[in-house]
């Protein structure tokens, strides 16, 4: 191993070069696989509570209902008729702005649903305090965990949603998800708070998409078909068809987290080359010499993978730990308004420098080869 720090520290300005461009390649790495976590965060979490529901939305929208198309709360009862549905409840939501600077977040939401109409909405989300809204309650709110923190809220208390009062019943455990920002209210009270937010919509029972449960036992997706033939006019997604649009908005974000890696790719791989093979041209003579007393072609090759490989795992950590750094700065700074962009796991962790290791030892393959393979009697010529 010393030997190893020996000869990469022969020519110190080129290897701290060389060193410092694979580390702004894995800077950059680290700080978007942080982003790009927090975000597969959310998705995971919002495919959580979608799982086991068959979402039916007006024909043209998105999840989102960017279209601004509703429907009315009679075809939730519509759809209870056709075998094999459980229950069918109504969804409205509103944008809530709690605390300044949410923007740079999945924007929190007001979820107003029919809590007599929705068996088993909340099946696959546990409760950590207090309970589920009743049917027939009114003024009552249950909060995902970031809101409930954020407005400092506990069970029993109350608090000020869109300018109306609501008490605190439950508050959800955390999923790390879109989902731990939404307050859920009764229907009745979403609704009111929607005609006064939007005078121009006079019309009552009017829902922006229906969950649909179905029965113990049958195949949801079979049921989701069967839904497709029978509502003409209407969009029928299964949770397969869910999970695939939620999935969308991860996909070009992680897209761009390769084009990064292949960019560290390429200029940290070149790095490398370049070192190896002038540390390869500059040692000729010492390798003729090992090679004329005994040294075999596998130790020479290893002496110079190890390192390339090393010049690599250096700046993998070099690069992960500012990049952490950064993470760690860039999340308090945004603490204040209680939002979340970067997520460490694991894989933020450990990733980068695996990465960058392999990059090294790829890289110096072909010198390493090269002088493994130098005649000798050739090398000890050199001048």
């Amino acid at each position: 191993m010393t030997f190893i720090f020996r000869n990469m520290w022969r020519r110190k300005g080129r290897t701290f070069l060389t060193i410092f461009g694979i580390v702004v390649g894995i800077f950059a790495l680290t700080v978007l696989g942080g982003m790009s976590a927090r975000l597969n965060q959310q998705v995971n979490g919002m495919k959580g509570f979608i799982t086991g529901k068959i979402t039916v939305s007006a024909a043209g929208t998105n999840m989102q209902n960017a279209a601004g198309k509703f429907l009315n709360v009679a075809a939730g009862r519509q759809i209870e008729r056709i075998p094999g549905v459980a229950s069918a409840s109504g969804v409205l939501m509103n944008q809530l702005k709690v605390t300044e600077g949410m923007s740079m977040s999945i924007p929190q939401l007001m979820i107003a649903y029919e809590d007599a109409h929705s068996h088993d909405l909340f099946k696959d989300i546990k409760v950590a305090k207090g309970r589920l809204l009743r049917a027939g309650e009114s003024g009552k709110v249950v909060l995902g965990s970031d809101l409930a923190n954020q407005m400092k809220a506990g069970v029993g208390q109350t608090v000020d949603l869109k300018g109306r009062k609501f008490q605190v019943a439950g508050i959800l455990d955390t999923t790390m998800g879109v989902i731990d920002g939404w307050a859920f209210v009764p229907y009745a009270d979403g609704e009111a708070i929607m005609q006064a937010d939007n005078p121009y919509l006079p019309v009552t029972g009017l829902v922006q998409s229906i969950m649909v449960l179905p029965k113990p036992g049958v195949n949801i997706e079979a049921l989701a078909s069967t839904m497709k033939k029978s509502l003409t006019g209407l969009k029928v997604m299964s949770p397969v068809d869910s999970e695939k649009q939620i999935s969308q908005m991860s996909t070009i974000f992680n897209a761009i987290i390769l084009g990064i890696a292949f960019v560290a790719l390429f200029v940290g791989g070149l790095s490398v080359i370049n070192t190896m093979v002038m540390a390869v041209s500059e040692r000729t003579r010492e390798i003729g010499l090992k090679k004329a007393i005994g040294a075999k072609v596998k130790t020479i090759l290893g002496e110079y993978l190890a390192e390339a490989a090393m010049i690599g795992l250096i700046a993998g950590v070099a690069g992960m730990l500012l990049g952490l750094l950064a993470i760690n700065l860039l999340n308090q700074a945004t603490h204040k308004s209680n939002v979340i962009i970067f997520s460490v796991t694991t894989l933020v962790i450990v990733g980068p420098v695996i990465f960058a290791t392999v990059l090294g030892t790829v890289a110096g393959l072909f010198p390493a080869l090269r002088a493994a393979r130098l005649n000798p009697v050739d090398s000890l010529k050199e001048e």
